[in-house]
C-alpha cells in the first residue's frame, strides 16, 4: 500500500471518525421535556403525570396544587389543609377518588370539620352521584332504640378519656331526633351504594360506617385543561414555569407558553 495514498486519507478518516463521536446531546430533545415525559408511581397507582407530580418529578412537571406524597406506598393529597388519601385517578376525565385521612383509621377524629374542598382545582363530581352523610358528636348518654329510616344509627366515641354518644344520618335528615342534643355535627361525602346501605336499618352498622368512609369519593379536577389540552394536541408536555408562575408547555424545542405551534400567537420564549 502506497504510504503517500494513506496519508491523503488520513484527514477524511479523521473527520468521519469525528462525526461519529459527536455527542448525542445534539439530537436530544429539550432538557425540561425529557423531565417531564418521565411519569411516577405510588402503590398502585401508575404512570402519575400532570397535574400531579412528587419524589423524583419537580413540581415544573406538574401543577402546585397537585403534589402527591407518597409515603411507605400510600400516596396523599392535602387539599384545603386537609390531607387526603388517593384511591385512585381517571386522567381521561380528570378525576380522582379520594378518602379522608383523619376518618381512615377512625370514626371519632379528634378534629371534626366537614369536607371542604379547594373550588378553584377540585370540585365534587356530579357524575360520580356521591351524596353527604351528616355525622353528630358529642350527643350525651341518650340511648335510641334501633334504627329506622328516620332515626340515624348510633354509635360511640371515647373523647378524653369520656365516652360520648354519636350518630350518622343521611344529610338531608333533621338530626338525632328523640330530644337528643349533640354539640357537633359535620357532613361527609359517601359513594352512592354505601350512602344507600348505611341509611337501611337492615344494613346500618358503625363497621359499615367505617367502610363506606374508606371507599372514598369523586371529585374533578381542573388544572389549565384547555392550555394543556392545546398544549398535548401539539405534541407537547404540560407543565409549570416557576419564573412566571404560569402555565408551560415542554416541546422538544424548548419551553412555549401555551403550545409548540410557533404560528399561533403568545409562544415562545
Amino acid at each position: 500500500m502506497n504510504p503517500k495514498f494513506n496519508q491523503k486519507l488520513f484527514p477524511l478518516i479523521l473527520t468521519i471518525v469525528l462525526l461519529i463521536q459527536i455527542p448525542s446531546y445534539s439530537c436530544q430533545n429539550d432538557p425540561q421535556y425529557q423531565t417531564c415525559s418521565q411519569p411516577f408511581q405510588c402503590g398502585s397507582l401508575r404512570e402519575l403525570a400532570y397535574p400531579f407530580w412528587g419524589s423524583n418529578r419537580p413540581v415544573s412537571c406538574g401543577h402546585p396544587g397537585f403534589q402527591i406524597n407518597c409515603q411507605a406506598n400510600v400516596p396523599f393529597l392535602n387539599i384545603s389543609s386537609t390531607s387526603y388519601r388517593v384511591l385512585e385517578v381517571d386522567n381521561t376525565a380528570r378525576t380522582l377518588k379520594v378518602s379522608r385521612e383523619d376518618l381512615w383509621d377512625t370514626i371519632c377524629p379528634l378534629l371534626l370539620f366537614n369536607t371542604t374542598l379547594n373550588f378553584s382545582l377540585f370540585d365534587f363530581s356530579s357524575a360520580a352521584n356521591d351524596q353527604n352523610i351528616t355525622l353528630y358528636y358529642g350527643c350525651g348518654t341518650v340511648q335510641v332504640p334501633i334504627p329506622t329510616p328516620s332515626i340515624p344509627y348510633q354509635f360511640n366515641c371515647n373523647v378524653n378519656g369520656s365516652n360520648s354518644v354519636s350518630f350518622y344520618a343521611a344529610a338531608d335528615a333533621s338530626g338525632p331526633g328523640n330530644g337528643v342534643a349533640c354539640s357537633n355535627n359535620i357532613y361527609v361525602p359517601v359513594n352512592r351504594t354505601a350512602a344507600r346501605d348505611l341509611i337501611n336499618p337492615a344494613t346500618a352498622s358503625a363497621d359499615l360506617l367505617r367502610d363506606a368512609l374508606r371507599s372514598g369519593f369523586s371529585i374533578q379536577w381542573s388544572a389549565e385543561n384547555d392550555n394543556c389540552n392545546s398544549c398535548a394536541r401539539s405534541g407537547g408536555l404540560c407543565g409549570y414555569n416557576e419564573d412566571t408562575a404560569a402555565f408551560a408547555c415542554y416541546c422538544t424545542d424548548r419551553v412555549h407558553e401555551s403550545t409548540c405551534d410557533d404560528s399561533r400567537p403568545g409562544n415562545g420564549t
